[in-house]
């Protein structure tokens, strides 16, 4: 093997060691050492290739960017690092520590080599697409934050250290998607994928930093990924978070829209694919959240289209926009209640008429939930819709409005209940 050069600092270093022999000090870094000592040993020819191509600049073709993924991202366990007695924690790097005749020498534990053989590939990747990542995170205003995505970043204010937390979580599910999704069969290249599906993960990040409150640690949601990643999370805390980043006019439409269209994608998707053992996360998580989303998006889209069309002097059509606005965001309130039929096979639709909404908005009454006079509010727009759809009718521009002020007070009623 010839000799190859790498700059070493992009291997992380916590700790240095100094011991002393017989015949002198011995020193090394960890664990940059550690990675250092696993690459002057590399045997492997497609390491080797790898290893030289990364050390001259060369562009990795699609393949090769295959193959170096899938040394770090795989199911070999990472290194721990959590005690705090020296003597563990120096070994837990996976080091060992041996007097040869009086020379102190550093070897990788036989045990260690397949974690720091991870380990050490994940920090090349990092550094090979560290300009890629960050022109990307740059297009967005994080404040002052040091863009770094190794897992040795430490910053002391916890939300910032959350937030590169979040990087490198979009950043290793962005990788996973092109060896294990299909999404990268929209690309040309690999450096096109990473560059527009980084992008949007970057992009939902920014919507949820926008929306942190001072206490808040940032969490990546991986909504662009297999929606099987959202185990584990709170309906509720979902909901918040993605709504908050929906309903922010400060964020590009194209972008919100983007998030959108992934929600309504990947929960076809789950639901096509379904299996008994998915059944309980679809119940459980991916419906009453996509659902309750979609269904309130939708009521704000009515609404909206209720007062542009009252611009125009539309009213009948304004009416029924008003009423439906009402529906939809009755429906997200059922959802969060759980109270709302489920999918039909093959479509996200809920079968749910008209007639069955009213009697599900009446028991909510009863129950306590919503006020009286947000039933008699929908009732009477239901109504109006009645007129304007199936009668020969006309309507004033102050009954429009008093509409729009009823679909108003409800939409903001379920909000209020609901998130």
């Amino acid at each position: 093997m010839k000799k190859i050069t790498i700059d070493t600092s992009i291997f992380p270093k916590i700790v240095g060691i100094i011991i002393d022999g017989e015949k002198g000090k011995s020193s090394i870094d960890l664990p940059r050492g550690v990675n250092l000592l696993y690459l002057k040993d590399i045997k492997d020819k497609t390491e080797i290739n790898l290893l030289e191509k990364y050390a001259y600049g060369v562009q990795f073709t699609d393949d090769e960017y295959k193959t170096l993924f899938s040394l770090f991202l795989n199911n070999t366990p990472r290194i721990s690092h959590q005690s705090r007695n020296i003597n563990d924690f120096i070994d837990q790097f996976g080091i060992d520590i041996v007097n040869n005749q009086g020379h102190i020498e550093f070897n990788i534990k036989e045990d260690y080599i397949q974690q720091v053989r991870v380990d050490t590939w994940e920090d090349i990747t990092i550094d090979l697409l560290k300009s890629n990542y960050s022109d990307i995170i740059n297009c967005f205003d994080f404040g002052d934050i040091r863009i770094d995505l190794g897992s040795w970043v430490s910053d002391a204010n916890k939300q910032r250290q959350s937030l590169l937390n979040s990087f490198r979580s979009a950043f290793m599910y962005t990788l996973i998607g092109f060896i294990y999704g299909d999404d990268k069969d929209l690309y040309d290249s690999f450096i096109d994928y990473f560059e527009n599906e980084f992008y949007k993960r970057i992009a939902l990040l920014n919507g949820i930093w926008k929306q942190r409150s001072e206490t808040d640690v940032i969490k990546y949601i991986p909504i662009f990924d297999s929606f099987y990643n959202l185990d584990g999370n709170s309906p509720d805390e979902l909901i918040k978070t993605i709504h908050a980043v929906l309903a922010d006019d400060s964020i590009v439409k194209d972008e919100r829209k983007m998030i959108q269209n992934r929600l309504i994608d990947g929960a076809l998707d789950f639901h096509n694919n379904l299996d008994p053992q998915s059944e309980s996360l679809e119940q459980g998580l991916i419906k009453p959240v996509v659902n309750y989303l979609m269904e309130l998006q939708t009521a704000e889209d009515d609404l909206l289209a209720a007062k542009t069309l009252l611009e125009q002097n539309l009213y009948e059509s304004v009416i029924n926009r008003s009423y439906y606005s009402m529906m939809h965001a009755l429906k997200a309130l059922l959802e969060h209640k759980n109270k709302l039929d489920d999918w039909e096979p093959g479509i996200l639709n809920v079968n749910e008429s008209h007639k069955a909404l009213e009697l599900k908005l009446r028991e909510l009454e009863m129950q306590g939930i919503i006020d009286i006079s947000y039933v008699n509010d929908f009732l009477y727009v239901k109504q109006k819709r009645w007129i304007a759809d199936y009668n020969v009718s006309s309507f004033s521009k102050s009954e429009c409005e008093q509409c729009i002020n009823k679909a108003i007070s409800f939409i903001d009623e379920v909000k209020r209940i609901s998130l």
